[in-house]
């Protein structure tokens, strides 16, 4: 991406004032800089603007640039506009972790002012692809921390057939089963104790919840793997989610194949940006002999 940014899409979290707040002091920032801000419609009416909302095609036209207000369930979101857009995103965190995001609020303007001189790192992230339906016309989805073969029924076990590059891998008995990116490992994988994954790296991460079975550890599979997943007859309404965001119920007995995405998100990240410094920080690492 070349230095002279002069298309930036703000996406906020639309539910939180305070988010919406810093949304429209940094259109004023930007616009008083000559850079075209494009915001979604639903953005611009949260926001009290709704003149300067777009829809999806007028929001990713000319864009160079996602910023996303929040924390990083506004990122993930921001993540899929950026996917969508093939730019950049990068994270301003209003929220408690902000795994995802790049700096604080009390950075944002110094932090963007490195961004605009072209002073930053870019990252490429891996993405899992996710189809289901008929063969002829799947319905396509993309995550960026993981996709979640669960269930509705609280008391009730799923069971679910995984196969691996088309042979048989095991039978999950229990609450579901997390395919998480590298990303995704710090996110909903890691509740359910998943490994902790470089985000560089690329694998996919097979990461039980609640098994029934003592085969409940992490697996880690090639990026060049693809999965199928079969729900099994049950009692149990199986559901699929992406990235916690979108959930769609699956038909008994339907098949889900998850592979790598072809693409790679794009994530800013400012200079001298550490994972491992941030894996300490977020989870209060002790300093054992500092």
């Amino acid at each position: 991406m070349a230095n002279e940014i002069s298309t930036i899409g703000i996406m906020p979290h639309a539910y939180k004032k305070s988010s919406l707040d810093v949304a429209g002091n940094l259109l004023e920032w930007l616009s008083g800089r000559g850079i075209d801000v494009h915001i979604l419609r639903e953005d611009a009416q949260a926001m009290g603007c709704p003149e300067k909302g777009s829809d999806n095609e007028e929001f990713a036209s000319g864009l160079e640039l996602v910023v996303s207000l929040g924390g990083d369930g506004a990122m993930l979101r921001a993540s899929a506009a950026a996917y969508a857009a093939d730019v950049p995103v990068v994270g301003i965190n209003l929220g408690k972790k902000g795994f995802l995001t790049a700096m604080d609020a009390d950075g944002m303007y110094p932090g963007l002012e490195e961004i605009l001189a072209g002073r930053y790192m870019l990252q490429e992230r891996m993405l899992l692809a996710c189809s289901l339906g008929e063969e002829d016309s799947p319905q396509l989805h993309y995550a960026l921390n993981e996709v979640a073969v669960g269930k509705r029924e609280l008391q009730r076990m799923i069971r679910l057939e995984v196969d691996i590059n088309g042979r048989y891998f095991h039978f999950y008995a229990g609450d579901g089963v997390i395919f998480s990116t590298p990303t995704g490992s710090t996110a909903y994988s890691l509740s359910a104790g998943g490994p902790i994954v470089d985000p560089l790296l690329d694998c996919i991460i097979l990461t039980p919840i609640c098994s029934h079975s003592l085969m409940d550890r992490s697996v880690i599979i090639s990026p060049e793997s693809y999965i199928e997943v079969q729900v099994q007859r049950e009692k149990v309404m199986p559901t699929l989610s992406f990235d916690g965001r979108e959930e769609t119920e699956l038909p008994r007995g339907g098949r889900v194949l998850i592979r790598r995405a072809e693409r790679r998100l794009k994530m800013i990240k400012l200079q001298g940006y550490s994972f491992y410094s941030l894996l300490r920080a977020k989870f209060d690492f002790p300093d054992y002999g500092k």
